[in-house]
């Protein structure tokens, strides 16, 4: 017997529906509990006889998933295992394996984001003069172009016109680019991150057959994340619509359209697809009233319906604090001596978490931070994968994969002694006019007779396919022989390969591991997470999402950064940043501290207070008083200004 989840009202109509509408829209605002509820509704579906095979769960990273199915093992039991549940792209990729055919994806390779810009970096050395480079649009610009276009599903020629100011010369020369690009990837069977989705639609919506044998495969899909969604996705999800669609997202914290997220995907849900229906989460479980008060009205000055109002589980708590600073200089000191503080008052550095709006913002942090000693680290997306000795190693294991793989094989062939680009280049272009029989360390053998540390690195993988753990064990201890020479710190590189190996024993086979990582690599945060020592979080808004802590700082909230000012004029734009504001005003449990400084150029300060600038506008210009505690510092004492020095002002 499936035990039952203890819900709270609006958790249990959710994920108890069983109403007249067949799909449904859960708007969770944050922290309600949004996680529990998708469980709740998975084993709702399993106690009243779904099969659990004929439910797909997806997910916007790989770490969301395997949290979800933990969670649904330790109330389920066996049952949830055979639930298929992963991000969109890992979904789209497993479906394709299985009829590669039908997809068109036969003994095609994924790559990951670098390797895509090292592909079209060699296209446009191709088609761009030498003279030109330098004032032509760079790879990875170019592969923004084509990645946003294809997942907003609007042509590369539509895009350009439609969202650069470049010249009509430059945009045709971009999209030939990307033409040979394509072509590129096909003659070296290469996949990238967005072929994943694109050639996954293509397959479903040219053949009615495949598409209908695909969604009959499940009687319930569900969403998490729903906010995130681009116009792709919402695509795959509307091909799969003859099952019943569980989505569940909150329309205040869609904050990725730069990734191409629609905020319309939900905040249309209900006129986009035929008998639906929306529930609303709102009783908080993370934060206290005061918190959601400053949320709740910075939502209700929107011209957008958000329709919610947070109730904290809670109850009251302190006020959140706004604080204001003469320079950023005050603003950094004034945090680091507050963080000391705490600590030796015997709060943990981990309860503190600061928010802040790009990597940039931290940096007068980041030195006031050092030099105090307060330990930290800084989240904002670097991932173990970008490591340049961690990409050598998944190199080798492409390679020994693929001989059709260009960008590996170079790469794997160049880690080695008195191997460079000429030698590379010639060896590659024998291993690409192999035929799918031919065995590529034969290439190997004959041009390279002597080298046999090159041959046995590629042999030592192919042995072990089925084994991936030992491969990438095996393979780091071999190609160490290599790397060690060129990187140093050597030992905490070996490290990191280490974890590579533990992290591959949870896979069946080498492509399955390498292909996971490729698609949602692991970052460094996470990876570490079980040693990190004790120490402050130092995080962007956009990766802070999902996140909280007891302590949180939101630095710098002034006029030019909520809104920004890049995006000022643009209502979409700027409404998108009162949604980033809202993530990080709501990662606060228990205390809220919102500082803001006077001395960037971009705001007007006068006597304290901020002023915004003509024509631009400030969340927090009409910031009712009753909802902070609102202080100054740095204004008439201390290093800020006004110190008895100032009585050497006069001295002639």
């Amino acid at each position: 017997m499936i035990p039952t989840m203890n819900l709270n009202d609006e958790q249990q109509n959710a994920a108890h529906y069983d109403g007249s509408a067949r799909h449904l829209l859960v708007l969770a605002g944050a922290g309600t509990g949004k996680t529990r509820t998708i469980i709740g509704r998975i084993l709702y579906l399993i106690q009243h006889k779904v099969p659990a095979e004929r439910i797909l769960m997806l997910t916007f990273t790989r770490r969301a998933a395997k949290e979800m199915l933990l969670r649904l093992q330790n109330h389920a039991g066996k049952s949830a295992d055979q639930l298929t549940a992963g991000t969109f792209h890992h979904f789209c990729l497993q479906v394709m394996r299985r009829v590669p055919k039908a997809f068109k994806v036969e003994d095609r390779t994924v790559i990951d984001r670098d390797d895509a810009q090292s592909l079209l970096q060699l296209v446009r050395g191709e088609l761009v003069k030498k003279s030109e480079k330098r004032d032509f649009p760079k790879a990875v610009t170019i592969l923004n172009y084509i990645s946003y276009a294809k997942n907003c599903c609007i042509e590369l020629p539509d895009y350009l016109q439609q969202f650069t100011e470049l010249d009509d010369n430059t945009m045709q020369r971009i999209t030939d680019i990307a033409q040979q690009y394509d072509v590129r990837k096909q003659q070296r069977r290469y996949l990238d991150y967005d072929d994943i989705l694109h050639l996954f639609v293509q397959g479903i919506e040219s053949n009615l057959k495949l598409r209908s044998r695909i969604a009959g495969l499940y009687q319930h899909v569900l969403v998490d994340e729903m906010q995130d969604t681009n116009p792709l996705q919402w695509r795959i999800l509307q091909a799969l619509s003859s099952a019943k669609l569980f989505c569940v997202g909150d329309d205040a914290q869609s904050i990725f359209a730069f990734r191409g997220a629609d905020f319309r995907n939900v905040h249309e849900f209900e006129t986009r697809l035929q008998n639906a229906t929306i529930l609303k989460l709102q009783q908080n479980y993370r934060s206290t009233q005061p918190i959601l008060d400053i949320a709740n009205w910075l939502l209700e000055q929107s011209d957008l319906q958000y329709d919610k109002h947070l109730v904290a589980h809670r109850g009251r708590g302190l006020k959140p604090r706004l604080l204001d600073f003469e320079s950023k200089f005050d603003e950094a000191d004034w945090i680091a001596t507050d963080l000391q503080l705490r600590h030796e008052n015997g709060a943990a550095w981990h309860h503190h978490k600061v928010l802040v709006r790009s990597a940039w913002s931290a940096k007068t942090l980041e030195g006031a931070l050092i030099d105090r000693g307060i330990p930290y680290r800084f989240v904002g997306g670097t991932s173990l994968l970008e490591a340049a000795h961690v990409k050598d190693l998944l190199a080798m294991c492409r390679a020994a994969i693929s001989a059709y793989d260009e960008l590996a094989w170079i790469r794997y062939l160049k880690c080695w002694p008195k191997i460079g680009d000429v030698t590379a280049a010639k060896l590659v272009q024998q291993l690409i006019e192999l035929s799918p029989a031919d065995n590529p360390l034969e290439v190997i053998k004959s041009n390279l007779p002597k080298r046999e540390d090159i041959q046995h690195g590629i042999a030592l993988i192919q042995q072990y396919r089925s084994e991936p753990q030992i491969a990438i064990k095996l393979g780091a201890e071999h190609l160490s022989k290599a790397l060690s020479q060129r990187y140093d710190r050597w030992d905490s590189r070996l490290g990191d390969l280490r974890l590579l190996s533990d992290l591959a024993n949870r896979y069946k086979d080498l492509q399955g591991f390498v292909e996971a990582y490729t698609l949602d690599p692991v970052s460094n945060s996470e990876a570490e997470q079980a040693e990190q020592d004790d120490c402050v979080t130092l995080i962007t808004v956009h990766s802070a999402k999902g996140t909280e802590a007891p302590v949180c700082y939101c630095l710098g909230v002034q006029p030019g950064m909520y809104p920004h000012l890049r995006s000022l004029g643009d209502a979409d734009s700027e409404e998108e940043e009162r949604r980033i504001l809202y993530v990080a005003l709501t990662r606060a449990q228990d205390e809220l501290i919102i500082t803001r400084s006077g001395d960037d150029n971009r705001t007007l300060f006068h006597g304290g207070s901020f002023v915004h600038s003509v024509g631009s506008s400030y969340f927090f210009e009409y910031l009712p008083v009753k909802l902070v505690e609102h202080e100054h510092f740095g204004f008439h004492s201390g290093h800020g200004g006004g110190s008895v020095l100032d009585e050497l002002l006069d001295f002639e």
